[in-house]
């Protein structure tokens, strides 16, 4: 078993090495696949030519910054989740759990676990927590394959959509616009974290995952030959952190030359104050809705965990400068986002394009793979359709604004519980994200590795999770 295994993993990384592009050419390649596609199935609106004109104006450039709040949102959440991963707490706690494997196999197991985890309290700190820890089991074991211990940091990161930071179940947990399903009518009430979550099926799911499978997988899928092992050199791994340069270190607060502004800078009663301050907003923030009758776990959505691990994370970094320097590297982490996340908004408005009187690709994807399942599937459809949308859409709330509502409608029409429709959007849309690299790009930024470095081996992880989470999906209680 472990050689076929083994095996498997081999090769899938050799076709990989040889014909993956790079993950912004990756990007543009689909681009011009939407735009192809639309082409040849959205109904037009005048000629042939007129068309054409119409998606590359209306449907690409007309998409291309509509997710750029979005974009803020996202690029804050993977900055505030990086500056926690590097407070003195996370980092001793990284340190120790990197000592405890006592062989490379071993190692291997333990690093999607931890990602995973990490994943699930908040997708942006399971990046960087994954690619750190990484780091750290390289540094502990120097003989480690690094390769197949960052695909497995990157590995973790697939129970994201169905943790604490999930886009899908946060926004059917929000009110106003922020959830479009509600505004239009198409749900009659918000659907709270507690139905979607925090169930049975999702934890459970989760914990297979992250608990079994991956750490099964990853023992299994390690190299036996020592000629097949890629360690990283240790001077790569001094100056990897920041993508490749020397962190700057900020000077030391006991400098008796330090200006009155430096001395703010470094003044752990600043920090502490707006810290626990925007702590405090936290409690209050959850205190209120159990007083109106909403406890903590209903009452998750994007914007409080930002905040929480904003001021979290100003906290525990001691002083304003030593948190500055963070998010300074996080920056650097980051900028692979920043650059293709238009892109990936250009495909969307692509994919959503639709003149009147026809339907967009998004939504003919959609309803094609509803009408085609049988009874009592859609969940496990839902998870497939979310999963193909994702390589094109790879934003969770994003993909959702281009395929929830015919999914929920299709829910409603066949008497099937919306809130498990939901989650199966949300698994197939991080589902899929093993072959999709976009989300790889910041704990590769980190590592130093390429995305060819890793995705063969996420290959095996897509196939065998995928089974487990339409088992789950289709079976397990709500």
């Amino acid at each position: 078993m472990a050689n076929v295994i083994r095996r498997m993993a081999e090769g899938s990384s050799r076709l990989v090495e040889r014909y993956l592009p790079d993950a912004f050419l990756f990007a543009i390649l689909l681009s011009f696949v939407a735009y192809g596609l639309a082409l040849a199935f959205v109904a037009p609106r005048g000629g042939t030519v007129t068309h054409a004109e119409n998606i590359l104006v209306d449907g690409w450039y007309g998409g291309f910054w509509g997710l750029l709040s979005f974009a803020m949102q996202m690029t804050l959440i993977l900055m505030t989740g990086y500056a926690l991963a590097q407070s003195s707490v996370v980092d001793d706690f990284l340190s120790r759990m990197a000592s405890i494997p006592s062989s490379e196999r071993s190692a291997a197991a333990l690093v999607p676990v931890v990602a995973a985890v990490a994943s699930f309290v908040h997708w942006g700190l399971g990046l960087v927590v994954g690619a750190i820890f990484a780091r750290k089991i390289a540094e502990e074991i120097r003989t480690i394959d690094f390769p197949i211990i960052v695909a497995g940091a990157y590995s973790g990161f697939i129970v994201w959509h169905g943790g604490l930071a999930g886009s899908i179940p946060l926004v059917l947990n929000s009110t106003g616009d922020d959830n479009f399903l509600l505004a239009s009518g198409v749900l009659n009430s918000t659907i709270s974290t507690g139905q979607t979550i925090f169930t049975v099926a999702n934890v459970a799911i989760f914990v297979v995952i992250g608990f079994i499978f991956l750490p099964l997988l990853f023992l299994l899928m390690y190299p036996e030959s020592e000629a097949k092992k890629h360690p990283i050199d240790p001077a790569q791994l001094d100056t990897a952190t920041d993508g490749g340069t020397e962190a700057v270190v900020a000077p030391s607060a006991t400098n008796d030359d330090l200006t009155v502004a430096e001395r703010i800078e470094h003044s752990s009663f600043v920090s502490y104050a707006i810290g626990l301050s925007g702590l405090l907003a936290v409690v209050g923030y959850f205190g209120r809705g159990i007083a109106d009758g909403t406890m903590p776990w209903n009452n998750l959505n994007l914007n409080i965990v930002n905040f929480t691990f904003l001021f979290l994370g100003i906290t525990l970094h001691g002083t304003p400068a030593a948190y500055i320097g963070a998010m300074k590297e996080g920056v650097e982490n980051v900028w692979g986002i920043i650059l293709q996340f238009p892109f990936y908004a250009g495909i969307m408005g692509i994919m959503g394009y639709a003149p009147e009187g026809s339907t967009s690709l998004a939504t003919q994807i959609a309803q094609g793979m509803v009408h085609l399942s049988p009874d009592g599937t859609l969940p496990v459809v839902a998870f497939l359709t979310a999963g193909i949308v994702n390589v094109f859409v790879p934003s969770g709330g994003g993909e959702w604004a281009v395929v929830g509502e015919t999914l929920v409608k299709a829910a409603h029409a066949g008497g099937t519980s919306v809130p498990r429709v939901a989650m199966a959007a949300a698994w197939g849309d991080a589902w899929t994200n093993m072959i999709q690299p976009f989300w790889a790009i910041p704990l590769l930024a980190i590592s130093g590795l390429s995305v060819r470095d890793i995705m063969g081996y996420c290959v095996l992880v897509l196939l065998g999770s995928g089974l487990i989470i339409s088992v789950g999906l289709l079976f397990l209680p709500m």
